[in-house]
């Protein structure tokens, strides 16, 4: 089975985490759900620089890197998916999203359970109870 190298982010601006509403993904089931920023990690590139790589592809945005939160093994449909998790500050919230997504929303971590459509939501719950320790 082959394994997809990803990193993703959760990005924080003012308590608030910025989600991302996927036009297209390669599980019909995730199209329209909301996630947070990330990608695949090119051969030969680093994490960190993959992670920063996507946020300013997906959303225009920079951000300071302020840990690595545990990394995540997923398998779904025969695609096995290894990923690299971190948390981020941004200094805005302004956004120029790319043609990947369709919408996005800043909320607060206890939002998250009123909101529909949002992919893997226990597992980002988890990441945003761990995140929020962290200053």
């Amino acid at each position: 089975m082959p394994v997809i190298n990803q990193v993703k982010i959760l990005l924080r601006h003012n308590h608030k985490y910025l989600l991302l509403q996927k036009r297209k993904d390669v599980h019909a089931d995730h199209v329209g759900g909301y996630e947070v920023p990330g990608g695949k990690v090119k051969p030969q590139e680093d994490p960190i620089s993959a992670v920063h790589r996507e946020l300013q592809e997906e959303t225009g945005l920079l951000c300071t890197i302020l840990a690595e939160l545990i990394p995540l093994t997923l398998e779904k449909e025969g695609i096995k998916t290894a990923t690299r998790v971190f948390l981020g500050n941004s200094n805005s919230t302004k956004i120029n999203l790319s043609s990947e997504h369709i919408a996005f929303k800043w909320v607060l971590p206890e939002e998250v359970d009123r909101m529909e459509n949002v992919i893997y939501k226990d597992l980002l719950k988890k990441y945003l109870v761990e995140a929020e320790t962290i200053k």
